[in-house]
């Protein structure tokens, strides 16, 4: 696993354009390896670009590139339907009189080199006007809306696109940096709201967030996606281009507000990743920590896009709750010097998990 995990950040500097070559041409077995690991990362269509640029003496076997560019292409065309999709419910809820932007997702597309290759999923809309009017108008416009939940409401739509409907974008875990965040939150407003962004191929154009906005809540939804639910690295790499495409002021402040919000050796775990992908020192937010990057990117790579707190797959298929509950413990344990101040939520769910079913 250990010489997978190094071929695969390899693959990766060359994928970002940061590496022209491997520095070990991997075996047949080793790239059929390294091709399952870029779909449990989330990464297929990005990690494909890396292939793409390898010089042809280290090139994957013909099987394995077939593989790889049929994902490609199917990744392709359901970003060519999201796009098409987000571009109709945007134009949806302006003539409604609402509102709204994209959050991450297609709005993230557009920073890559390559849009149609960045791994897809729901939409994900902030409209403005706080929970009240929000819940109203999903259940006046929309059937089988569910929710509303701490953040959003969720409806299918015809086309089978989830899509989730946000009054509030994220929250904290900590009441005192949760309330800093919300004030933040209400002084940038309406610069969200303001920012056009064309999709590829001539589609149409969605309303995104401002850079400023996005260096802190990408950071904040890639913590809680790791901590709660698993990531992968495709989180990683949606930030990855958007602190480079961002200024030196908009990174300057976005780190003063990470650090007011108690995240710093997450982001300095974050950091040391891209390090690793070959980001130059000028463009980090903080100077990187290997120990805390480490720490990181060991849980990222044996978790994936798998839900690290409820896995269901391979060692983890007959798990019992007894054992379940202490995996979850002892991984939030091990993980805590990543967020002390958010971390701590996972833990005394557990803690009450474990009570509940005692007094049962």
């Amino acid at each position: 696993m250990a010489s997978s995990s190094e071929s695969f950040l390899q693959l990766m500097r060359v994928a970002l354009g940061n590496a022209k070559h491997l520095d070990v041409t991997p075996t047949s077995k080793e790239w059929e390896e390294l091709f399952a690991m870029s779909v449990r990362q989330g990464l297929v269509g990005v990690m494909f670009d890396g292939v793409e640029r390898l010089p042809k003496e280290q090139m994957p076997p013909v099987e394995v590139i077939m593989d790889w560019a049929a994902a490609e292409d199917y990744l392709a065309r359901e970003n060519r339907r999201l796009n098409k999709t987000c571009v109709e419910v945007c134009e949806r809820f302006e003539q409604d009189g609402m509102r709204v932007c994209i959050l991450k997702g297609q709005g993230m597309s557009v920073l890559y080199p390559k849009p149609l290759r960045r791994a897809t999923g729901d939409i994900d809309v902030w409209m403005q006007g706080g929970k009240e009017q929000v819940v109203e108008y999903m259940r006046s416009h929309y059937e089988q809306v569910e929710g509303p939940n701490m953040y959003h409401v969720a409806t299918r739509l015809k086309d089978g696109v989830e899509m989730e409907v946000h009054y509030m974008p994220v929250r904290l875990s900590s009441p005192k940096r949760d309330e800093r965040l919300r004030k933040w939150m209400e002084e940038i407003e309406p610069k969200p709201w303001n920012h056009l962004v064309e999709l590829p191929e001539g589609v149409g154009r969605i309303r995104v967030p401002s850079k400023n906005f996005d260096l802190v809540f990408i950071l904040l939804h890639l913590l809680h996606h790791w901590a709660f639910e698993g990531c992968g690295m495709k989180q990683l790499v949606d930030y990855y281009w958007l602190m480079l495409s961002a200024s030196a002021d908009e990174r300057q402040e976005a780190m003063e507000m990470l650090s007011v919000l108690g995240l710093g050796n997450f982001v300095a775990a974050v950091m040391h990743i891209f390090s690793l992908w070959g980001m130059e020192d000028g463009v980090l937010l903080c100077p990187p920590s290997k120990w805390l990057g480490r720490l990181l990117l060991d849980d990222i790579m044996k978790v994936g896009v798998v839900s690290a707190d409820d896995l269901s797959v391979g060692v983890y298929g007959q798990e019992k709750k007894v054992r379940k509950f202490w995996r979850r413990l002892t991984r939030m344990c091990r993980l805590m010097p990543l967020a002390p101040y958010e971390l701590p939520r996972v833990w005394w769910d557990n803690v009450w998990w474990w009570m509940v079913r005692k007094m049962k």
